[in-house]
């Protein structure tokens, strides 16, 4: 844990001093088994000529020496200055010319063929061990030496200068890299911020996707999407915002106009009290509805209500003369609140019976993790190519029609359909207008027998 923690405070707090550590660590990593490579092929480059040059040395006196019936008969002229380089020679394991070995060196190299064997006794020094034959048979061996602390210095100093030369580059190149990187990356943060001060002062600026690499162009084409939903729902929330605190005047002056014609000598009579609940009702159930999608989203959790409990207290108004079917299976169970389905059904019932000639119908079906609850009047008044622009706040079909509301019924209602994972749809079938909700379903559940929907 101290250890990554140390890491961490090490590691670079910018993007482009972490891509520039990723690269010199790839180049790095690269560097040091090229280094490696290079160091072993050099050490056995030169370990290679250091036994050559024993070998020819061992051949020579090879050629000079001269058995007879395995006892040594003479020594060629010339031999003694190659014996004082460093060459013994032994018949067996029994010296006959040169300087002695140790005890360890004669156990590895007398009478085992051809063999090098390296030593520290009197400084790093080779051995190669080269075989007298005689019929065929090995009866002595050449031993040629060979100082090699030259040789081993030399490629000390290669490697130890080779590994610096690797540091010196890996540190300037991380430095060259960051510094390019961060020119690289300066358009990107420029284009942040920008968009970033945009999103506070000016909504309405986009960036140029035709311009810049390819990278970048497509980074405009992302941040514009981006800023354009920013100002969409902006847009959205200052119309819905207007709209329902105008929505809300409604039952608030009427109720300011109970209060103020209420006296304070004559008691409250039983219409007032009834215009006064009504207004009350009226504008808890605008606050809650307007409340609903703001609740889902939050909640973040999924209820569950069959469509009978959603429908259930949903009566035709005393103020109209048109009547209440309801048809299909009520059994089924959405994956949403009965309280929150019920409230996405209000506006649809009232726009329905406010047309409505003789009946509103309430027709339910279900299938594929859906539920449709499909209301519909037959008044005929939506025209077909308001099947859209009915579910804009605000917006009325007749404004002349007498009626209070502001156009935010249907808005809300699509509102909350579609913070539930459902939607609603407009339609005119056969002269009936038809407003399709869709919610999230689990399907059927019976409930017991007895029960009422």
């Amino acid at each position: 844990m101290r250890i990554r923690a140390t890491a961490g405070r090490l590691a670079p707090r910018t993007l482009a001093g972490r891509l520039a550590l990723g690269g010199i660590a790839w180049i790095g990593a690269w560097a040091v088994a090229l280094l490696l490579a290079f160091n072993v092929l050099l050490a056995n480059v030169l370990a290679a000529q250091v036994d050559d040059a024993l070998r020819a040395r061992a051949q020579a006196v090879a050629a000079t020496v001269q058995f007879d019936d395995g006892e040594l008969n003479s020594v060629g002229e010339g031999n003694d200055e190659a014996l004082d380089a460093g060459t013994s020679i032994y018949l067996g394991a029994e010296l006959v010319e040169g300087a002695p070995l140790s005890a360890e060196l004669r156990q590895d190299l007398l009478q085992v063929g051809e063999i090098t064997q390296d030593s520290e006794r009197y400084g790093p020094v080779r051995h190669l061990a080269y075989p007298i034959t005689e019929n065929g048979r090995q009866i002595g061996t050449i031993v040629v030496s060979s100082d090699i602390g030259l040789r081993n210095r030399t490629v000390q100093l290669i490697a130890v200068t080779s590994l610096a030369f690797i540091v010196l580059t890996l540190v300037f190149t991380f430095f060259a890299l960051r510094a390019t990187i961060v020119r690289a990356l300066n358009p990107v943060r420029a284009m942040g911020e920008q968009a970033a001060s945009w999103s506070e002062h000016d909504l309405e600026q986009r960036f140029d996707p035709g311009s810049g690499p390819l990278e970048l162009r497509e980074l405009s084409t992302t941040l514009n999407g981006l800023l354009e939903r920013i100002a969409a729902a902006l847009r959205h929330e200052r119309n819905f915002t207007a709209e329902l605190s105008h929505e809300l005047r409604t039952p608030l002056a009427h109720l300011h106009a109970e209060v103020d014609l209420l006296s304070p000598h004559e008691p409250l009579g039983a219409e007032a009290v009834e215009h006064l609940l009504t207004s009350i009702r009226r504008l808890e159930g605008l606050v809650e509805t307007a409340l609903v999608p703001a609740r889902i989203v939050r909640d973040a959790a999924v209820g569950l209500g069959r469509v009978g409990d959603a429908l259930e207290g949903l009566r035709a108004p005393a103020a109209s003369a048109a009547r209440l079917v309801v048809d299909g299976d009520l059994d089924i169970v959405l994956a949403v609140e009965s309280d929150i389905a019920r409230r996405a059904l209000n506006p649809l019932l009232e726009n329905a019976f406010r047309y409505a000639v003789q009946e509103v119908r309430i027709e339910i079906t279900g299938g594929g993790g859906r539920a449709m609850i499909a209301v519909s009047d037959d008044g005929g008044g939506l025209d077909p190519l308001d099947a859209e622009r009915v579910f804009a706040p605000g917006f009325r079909a007749d404004p002349a029609d007498g009626h209070p509301g502001a156009g935010l019924g249907l808005a809300l209602t699509r509102r909350i359909c579609r913070s539930a994972g459902g939607d609603v749809r407009a339609h005119v079938i056969d002269g009936r207008t038809v407003f399709t909700l869709t919610l999230p379903s689990l399907g059927t559940v019976r409930k017991s027998s007895g029960s009422p929907p």
